[in-house]
């Protein structure tokens, strides 16, 4: 039976590759600033629909991005949990300090 691992390096890589999808989503407000160059028949709705777009896509990476960050963070938390447990485990039985006292 395995139990839970948590690795914050992974939770890392994770975030970073949510980052980068989450500014992908960002890119197309360069493609909104192209449609207002053209006049031709059906341009305002061109514009209109990428500017649609852009919005949603704003909001899709806003919330990657969060995930993201969320993602992290419990990793941290985490890895400050599995620490304290590892020191827990590293102290000796028998300690004259915890009254274990001197055999003899």
């Amino acid at each position: 039976m395995s139990g839970i691992k948590s690795s914050l390096t992974v939770a890392g890589g994770v975030s970073a590759q949510l980052s980068q999808a989450a500014s992908g989503f960002l890119s197309v407000n360069e493609v909104t600033s192209r449609a207002e160059r053209t006049t031709v028949n059906g341009n305002n709705n061109a514009k209109n629909s990428l500017a649609s777009i852009h919005s949603r896509g704003q909001r899709v990476s806003n919330a990657i991005a969060r995930d993201g960050n969320n993602i992290h963070s419990v990793a941290q938390e985490f890895s400050i949990i599995d620490q304290k447990i590892k020191k827990s485990f590293e102290l000796p039985l028998f300690s004259p300090t915890l009254g274990g006292g001197k055999r003899e």
